[in-house]
């Protein structure tokens, strides 16, 4: 009558542990790419067509460059 091949019961999480921390070494690799996507030679950006600005990135850039920096 009862079948020993049922799963064991699994408990379900209460409420969401949100999302999972991107590992450090993945993030590094995405804001490089970023910075080598949104390059500004002289006028906008490539990427974004955003123009540069006191820093010569576009504000993506800046912002990509920030975070690798402070990622350390």
């Amino acid at each position: 009558m009862f079948s020993d091949d049922l799963p064991p019961y699994q408990p379900v999480p209460i409420g969401n542990p949100g999302p999972v921390p991107v590992p450090e070494s993945i993030e590094r690799a995405e804001m490089r790419s970023v910075l080598r996507r949104h390059i500004s030679n002289g006028g906008n950006c490539r990427s974004c067509r955003q123009p540069p600005d006191h820093t010569g990135m576009c504000w993506v850039a800046r912002v990509a460059y920030e975070r690798l920096v402070n990622t350390r």
